[in-house]
């Protein structure tokens, strides 16, 4: 198989002779695979547009083809089969019909075309649509190109999700009765969203609507630098981090921002080809109700109109999160290498390179007991290393709920602390928890399959897989990039850095007055760390250990804050806003799994770009 002889660029300058100018290759970074939750047309917006602007690569660029998909894939427990489809699996439901789709690049809209025809229509649990070959004028480096996607069912029809839209960056979702009307934005390319179909932005709640996916190709004078196909679960694509925080180039989650930061040998073209939930015993496999093969055979659709070339050049696999089993022979051999082997007999010949999962500790720790005199509650555990009195607990699971909320403590022994309370029965029952949303990483505990370090033992499964990939055991890959250094905290190896270890700031005026009086803006010395949709946990000052407030930064303009929501609590001057680490999983126990900002800012500024190298085939 044809793999391309490739040449190290430096970054950014695409000074290399061009290598190969008339093979296809991923270049769309910012594209994504369809998946996640199906959209039905109301009446009056049933015909859409979809805007989406995608930055060209490092090297010039000037014939393209896209396309657009005729299923998603599931997110969560059978991902990433692609079993999202307008009807029922062996049951097609409605086509899509494309009225029309258009490159728009400085300004000048390139017509894309299907088979010669303006139109087309996707049909339902199909691979999909691809579009003719379209040369253009020469696309420096680093342009942006639009891609303009208009469609339509009827009423109550569904259609596939793709793109939560990135407004700051011009990108829309219009809707209409009819197509006639959104042409009219093509005069207007920064006309505001359609108020009904634009909800949600920032979230995970946004809509996500069609366009087409993360099978973008180009030719044009590649410099011979890496070309990824990437294999990712949620963490890999950027769960915890949506549409307004991406960057200039949409760029969102730890893996797309480290690949496309412009350092070492330049931004890395890539195709991630998975999505949340995504698990390696899954990928590539599987037919009928759990078919997880059309993205599979898209490529090879690609490489069957490429003369028989890739459309990359290296394989990156970042599975391993979803792979976990009871024991390690079915997590490493069953589930993880079963993906290597499909891989490796798919594309033979192709490195792999391969990220080491990352941990997930619990932030809870359950009470051996909970007793109270009056309004005293004295609660025991096995251990209160990483408490210190005065600091907010979260108490949960007791009867009488009374003892539940949010306690701020005194830490009497090496096993007991105290809080007061408004009195119940003594003793409290329940499966009682103490949780200190991931303050001190001293407090919080290992989940299944994650015990440090590795061992022997099947419950350091996660970490003993991090040395097999590293060691290269059986084959699993041809190079490592570890994750472990930026990821784990200074203080318990194997663990998420508590709040405490991560920056913060504080704020610069009081917030709130009198606690019945509502507000939603906050303003702190210094809210570079922050981005949209990032969770902050605000604690009184100078300690910053008893808990006020915890809230989601909606948008940022300089040093204001402003939340999703609304407060009444006072914030005094000089109260201190922490961010967490991550989302706590609303499951038992709560845990720390996808990252949010604040962790990916590190992720991505703590792995090496020199480790870019190691994609060079």
């Amino acid at each position: 198989m044809y793999n391309g002889t490739q040449v190290v660029p430096v970054s950014g300058s695409g000074a290399a002779a061009p290598v190969d100018p008339d093979r296809y290759l991923f270049f769309g970074s910012r594209a994504r695979m369809p998946s996640g939750n199906i959209v039905t047309a109301a009446a009056g917006t049933n015909y859409f547009c979809s805007k989406i602007v995608i930055g060209s690569p490092q090297f010039v660029t000037r014939t393209f083809r896209f396309h657009l998909p005729g299923f998603a894939s599931t997110e969560g427990g059978n991902s990433p089969q692609e079993t999202i489809v307008t009807g029922t699996v062996g049951t097609p439901g409605n086509s899509v019909p494309v009225d029309a789709m258009f490159m728009r690049v400085n300004g000048v809209f390139h017509q894309l075309t299907f088979g010669g025809s303006n139109t087309v229509i996707v049909a339902d649990q199909t691979n999909g649509q691809w579009t003719d070959e379209k040369t253009i004028p020469d696309v420096l480096p680093e342009t942006d190109i639009e891609l303009w996607l208009f469609y339509h069912v009827a009423a109550g029809e569904k259609v596939w999700p793709v793109y939560r839209v990135q407004k700051h960056r011009g990108e829309r979702i219009w809707g209409a009765n009819d197509n006639a009307s959104l042409l009219g934005f093509m005069a207007d390319p920064l006309a505001d969203s359609t108020a009904a179909l634009d909800t949600g932005y920032g979230t995970q709640a946004q809509p996500q609507y069609y366009g087409p996916d993360a099978f973008m190709l180009a030719k044009g004078d590649w410099d011979g630098r890496p070309i990824v196909l990437a294999f990712i679960d949620s963490v890999g694509e950027s769960r915890q981090e949506f549409s307004a925080a991406a960057d200039a180039r949409g760029m969102i989650g730890w893996l797309r921002r480290w690949l496309d930061k412009d350092a070492g040998i330049g931004r890395i073209p890539f195709c991630m080809i998975g999505m949340p939930g995504a698990g390696s015993v899954r990928e590539y496999t599987g037919t009928g109700a759990t078919i997880a093969t059309r993205r599979r055979d898209i490529i090879r659709e690609i490489i069957a109109f490429n003369g028989g070339k890739w459309p990359m050049t290296v394989a990156g696999n970042q599975m391993g999160q979803n792979d976990t089993a009871a024991t390690y022979t079915q997590y490493f051999n069953t589930n993880y290498r079963s993906l290597v082997s499909r891989i490796r007999a798919e594309y033979p010949g192709i490195k792999i390179v391969a990220f080491p999962p990352l941990g997930r500790t619990d932030t809870q720790k359950s009470l051996t007991s909970l007793t109270s005199v009056g309004t005293v509650a004295t609660a025991t555990l096995a251990s209160t290393v990483g408490l210190r009195s005065g600091q907010t607990l979260t108490i949960s699971g007791a009867t009488p709920t009374a003892y539940n909320g949010n306690v701020v403590i005194t830490v009497v022994d090496g096993t007991t602390i105290t809080y007061n309370f408004a009195g119940g029965t003594s003793p409290a029952t329940g499966t009682i928890r103490a949780n200190d949303l991931g303050l001190d990483a001293l407090f919080t505990n290992y989940t299944a399959n994650n015990v440090w370090p590795a061992d022997a033992t099947d419950a350091s499964g996660k970490w003993r897989l991090r040395e097999d990939i590293l060691a290269k055991t059986a084959s699993c890959c041809d190079a490592a990039i570890d994750t472990y250094a930026a990821f784990v905290s200074a203080n318990k190896g194997g663990a998420w850095p508590g709040m405490l270890e991560l920056p913060s700031t504080t704020l610069t005026a009081q917030a709130g007055t009198d606690g019945v009086v509502t507000y939603n803006q906050i303003t702190v010395a210094d809210a570079s760390a922050f981005r949209p949709e990032q969770q902050i946990n605000i604690y009184s000052g100078p300690d910053g250990i008893a808990r006020l407030s915890t809230q989601t930064i909606a948008s940022i303009a300089g040093n204001v804050i402003t939340y999703h929501g609304s407060s009444a609590v006072v914030l005094p001057g000089g109260s201190v806003v922490r961010p967490s680490a991550a989302l706590q999983e609303s499951s038992t126990p709560i845990s720390l799994v996808h990252p949010f900002p604040i962790m990916i800012d590190r992720l991505v500024d703590g792995i090496p770009q020199t480790e870019k190298l190691k994609f060079v085939a």
